[in-house]
């Protein structure tokens, strides 16, 4: 798109919500791209999310403009897809959003793409510029090729890893990076494990150093009053919120803080670190459960277009009850819920709170009768073949393998290697890595090409080779080497990927392995399992 060069971005300040989507948005298909040849048109795809403040103002403005509606109507087939609906598609285009705006050809072929919000008189300039010149964006490297015979990464690609974590570390605030600051599970993960490891070895303080100090700032992000773990802080010290409430920022932070715990340090850090856990497992089970037991998606950060997430959650519990609250997105995801199972879980194992594992195997067992699909893995919002993810049988297959570590019951470990050895017929792609999902049958242009997720490839990685070692079964240790080789040729291309760090450690080395003797009802017998556990 050479004329978008010349545009100048326009600034907006106008924050009200749209009631109702104005234009006729269409169903994302792939029959969408016969009508768009059939019409001569271009399909605009915009993509949103429930809790997305600057989706709902880009609806209640700019799509709401009678020039823009026209354009449009003219010459595109307007389509709004719910990120948090499609995880293929939200995947795709998760560096453009939210809201992303998407313009393709009829062929499959992308022509526009831009992150967040685009005022109207700026989105009217870039429809002219895509429909004068709707030529295609060039295409990009794809990186490093996965070397066939690597099974590690190299010392110096390893101490490279190493070296550009710490250096991202922020030693004045806590967190990663110069922008955003929130809890990255990886990450975290990785400064809590190196701490541990140099301890017997090594000079342990800068990695404590950066765990210690991101967990702490990340409890600033914790909602006093109701519990649960804000989206992020646009602010380096933690204190600019935005206020949303998403499932994937709980589990991390749950995830963290309970490791944090049993690796031990500082008594006032650890309690204050295993309080935040409670904190946010608390909004979980009072605000995001339902009455099935499942959990819902996420909640939004502003009470309605007149009362903003800051005001809101100044409010003390009874003021807050009192009036309009943020919305809950109350669909129930198989992938949301098998992260809140495995969650609840961890934390159960450090607490010994019964309701943490009555409410963790509730969810557990509504996801397996609602969403299971007949080809045996996870459908994300449907128990069926065309809505199964990658992400949706992991989440499940991490789950029944944390309820096994919490309960000892054998057939939770069953489920977990079925859905792993799944997770290998149905996704893995022989190029390298894991796919999200197969492409759709007949999918064009970009379209066609698989999306791998890298969070999503370390944590099969990190799952297939957990499962080898319970099983011992050599197509699963096969089946997370693939994934290594593929998180190999990430870090090789230069990017800063913490989680290949945890996948090659755990790889590289036996655990260790406990054996407890005794009958599963033997008072001892428990005893032992769960001071091991």
């Amino acid at each position: 798109m050479r004329l978008l060069l010349a545009l100048l971005l326009i600034t907006f300040a106008g924050t009200s919500r749209a009631e109702t989507a104005s234009l006729p948005w269409q169903k994302w298909e792939p029959a969408l791209f016969d009508r768009a040849a059939a019409e001569d048109k271009y399909i605009l795809l915009h993509m949103a999310a429930v809790w997305c403040h600057w989706c709902h103002v880009m609806e209640a403005t700019t799509y709401k403009d009678p020039a823009i509606q026209k354009t449009i109507g003219e010459k595109f087939i307007p389509v709004r897809v719910d990120q948090d609906r499609d995880p293929a598609l939200s995947y795709r285009y998760e560096n453009w959003g939210w809201p992303a705006t998407i313009m393709l050809d009829k062929d499959g072929n992308e022509i526009f793409k831009r992150r967040g919000y685009i005022p109207p008189e700026l989105f009217q300039k870039l429809l002219a510029a895509v429909i004068e010149d709707p030529s295609a964006l060039p295409g990009f490297a794809v990186g490093a090729a996965v070397d066939p015979d690597a099974v590690a990464l190299s010392p110096q690609r390893r101490d490279s890893v190493e070296a550009l974590v710490l250096k991202n570390f922020d030693k004045n605030n806590g967190g990663f990076g110069d922008t955003h600051r929130f809890i990255h599970g990886d990450t975290v993960e990785w400064t809590l494990e190196r701490g541990r490891a140099l301890q017997r070895n090594g000079d342990p303080a800068p990695w404590r150093e950066a765990a210690a100090r991101t967990l702490e700032g990340a409890r600033r992000l914790i909602d006093p009053v109701w519990g649960g773990m804000f989206q992020y802080s646009d602010r380096l010290d933690w204190s600019g919120p935005h206020y949303e409430k998403l499932l994937n920022i709980q589990r991390d932070a749950i995830r963290t803080y309970v490791l944090s715990h049993q690796i031990g340090g500082d008594p006032t850090e650890l309690a204050n670190n295993l309080a935040a856990a409670k904190d946010i497992a608390r909004w979980l089970i009072d605000f995001m459960r339902s009455d099935s037991g499942a959990f819902f998606t996420s909640q939004d950060a502003d009470a309605g277009p007149d009362l903003h997430g800051d005001a809101f959650y100044a409010r003390d519990d009874a003021a807050r009850r009192a009036g309009p609250q943020p919305p809950i997105d109350r669909n129930a995801y198989a992938r949301e819920n098998g992260w809140v199972v495995a969650s609840l879980a961890a934390l159960y194992d450090v607490t010994g709170d019964p309701a943490l594992l009555l409410a963790a195997r509730r969810a557990f067992d509504w996801t397996l009768a609602n969403r299971r699909a007949p080809n045996g893995g996870f459908g994300h919002g449907r128990a069926a073949d065309d809505d199964t993810h990658l992400g949706d049988t992991l989440a499940v297959a991490e789950a029944a393998l944390a309820l096994y570590r919490s309960t000892a019951e054998r057939r939770y470990l069953g489920l977990a290697v079925e859905l792993g050895e799944i997770v290998v017929r149905d996704h893995l792609d022989p190029a390298g890595g894991f796919m999200v999902r197969q492409p759709e049958p007949g999918a064009r242009g970009v379209l066609a090409k698989p999306v791998k997720q890298l969070d999503e490839n370390v944590a099969v990685t990190r799952l297939l080779n957990l499962l080898a070692r319970q099983t011992d079964k050599p197509a699963l240790r096969a089946a997370a080497l693939h994934g290594m080789r593929y998180l190999i040729s990430l870090a090789e291309d230069g990017l800063i990927v913490p989680g290949a760090l945890l996948a090659d450690r755990e790889l590289s080395r036996e655990p260790a392995h406990v054996t407890i003797v005794g009958a599963k009802d033997d008072p001892d017998a428990r005893a032992l399992y769960e001071a091991a556990r």
